[in-house]
């Protein structure tokens, strides 16, 4: 069945600079002069992707993917929008309106066809996700990174992470942005905010299922899955516990693996998403401010009755120089740390602001050896304890430097440095 693309235009010469380029390929294709037209007939339709202008006479084309946006019918339908504007802040403003693609007018017809292409197979990979069954005996391993002071790193962790955790077991991996408020998961993806917590806000707990959730949940080009927090601290607002909760708790069957991002607190939101949580990495770093908060958050959770296996530490050089030895850290907090992230803010830096994980950006480097035995140490036993059938090529690097680094014979223990 071929591929049914809806295009909104009000310059019929471009209806058949688009008719020139797609038909070619396959693919059907249906016309709207307005943005009203648009809208109703993408709702009579129900088109695999569509094309929309910026500038139209009754309905702009941001306000025309704002509102397919808000049906969870569009969910995941490729968007891409032309426009004769060239500025940085219309593209930004397509983004932020929940268009996944963005092309200056007149475009070139192969460069038109080469994008509307990839976006099909980006889609066709969605649909075939959503076809698999639920394992109800076998529930997702949840991971939370959480720490009690902001700017070590922690949302940074958790998305690359979640890229070395579905590149090193090649299974369904969901990673979730619990920061509602200024969450940085979309940016760090360079994904538009399609449908993010706030599109689920007016249900109840009881109301909320799979379906609806599915909604909200994107997949980016790496093949993780992800759910975006809002655009704004007053759609964050409306965002409850429950739902968030609940949330968690539907979707935990479906992935083998769920990284959550967690806000530098211990609101309500933290406390339900720490709970559920089967494993909590705290990143700290070499510095007497975060140590505080590291040992503060320790003492809460050993409060909330969290067992010490629970909890993994993992310490980020965020500064060049530190006047605090890693050893003297852990004595001082009675912790061995799981990783060890050397001092490397360019890569980090630059992954932010492109929009490209470090770990994709820059996959030899040893910053993403780390990360991916990282997300090796902290997989579910039944897989770290078994040989794959299929062994990736992650997890071939890890288990090769797994062996190199296997002691021979006991290494003799070194007397503790003075703190």
């Amino acid at each position: 069945m071929p591929i049914h693309i809806l295009a909104i235009d009000d310059e019929p010469i471009y209806h058949k600079m688009i008719a020139h380029a797609l038909e070619p390929a396959g693919y059907k294709l249906t016309f709207a002069n307005n943005g009203s037209l648009g809208l109703a007939t993408a709702t009579a339709l129900k088109p695999d992707l569509i094309i929309t202008d910026v500038l139209m006479p009754d309905i702009n084309g941001y306000e025309v993917v704002k509102r397919l946006r808000r049906e969870p019918g569009f969910a995941h339908t490729p968007i891409l929008m032309l426009t004769c504007q060239t500025e940085m802040s219309e593209k930004l403003n397509a983004f932020e309106a929940g268009a996944d693609d963005y092309m200056t007018k007149p475009f070139d017809p192969g460069e038109l066809v080469a994008r509307v292409t990839v976006w099909v197979r980006r889609l066709e990979e969605i649909r075939n996700s959503e076809e698999l069954e639920k394992d109800e005996t076998d529930k997702a391993q949840i991971i939370a990174f959480h720490s009690l002071r902001g700017g070590i790193g922690c949302s940074s962790l958790a998305v690359n992470t979640a890229m070395a955790m579905s590149e090193l077991w090649k299974l369904p991996t969901l990673l979730v942005d619990g920061v509602l408020t200024a969450g940085q998961i979309a940016l760090m993806l360079n994904a538009s905010l399609k449908r993010t917590w706030a599109d689920i806000a007016g249900l109840t707990p009881e109301e909320l299922d799979y379906d609806a959730l599915r909604s909200i949940v994107s997949m980016h080009n790496s093949g993780i899955h992800f759910i975006a927090g809002p655009s704004t601290p007053i759609s964050a607002e409306m965002v409850s516990g429950e739902i968030v909760d609940t949330a968690i708790r539907l979707m935990r069957p479906y992935y083998e693996y769920i990284i959550l991002d967690l806000p530098h607190d211990f609101s309500e939101i933290t406390l339900f998403m720490l709970d559920q949580a089967d494993l909590i990495i705290v990143p700290m770093a070499p510095e007497m401010a975060s140590i505080r908060a590291a040992d503060a958050a320790l003492g809460v959770y050993k409060k909330l009755g969290y067992p010490a296996t629970k909890t993994k530490m993992v310490l980020n050089k965020t500064i060049d120089v530190s006047v605090l030895d890693q050893r003297k850290i852990e004595k001082a907090l009675k912790i061995e740390f799981e990783a060890v992230i050397p001092y490397t803010p360019g890569p980090f830096t630059r992954a932010i602001n492109i929009g490209q994980a470090v770990f994709h950006n820059t996959p030899n480097t040893d910053v993403s050896q780390i990360l991916e035995d990282l997300a090796y140490s902290t997989s579910k036993e039944s897989h770290r304890t078994i040989t794959p059938e299929e062994p990736t090529s992650t997890w071939q690097k890890v288990h090769a430097r797994a062996m190199r680094n296997m002691p021979i014979e006991a290494e003799k223990e070194e007397p503790d440095l003075p703190f």
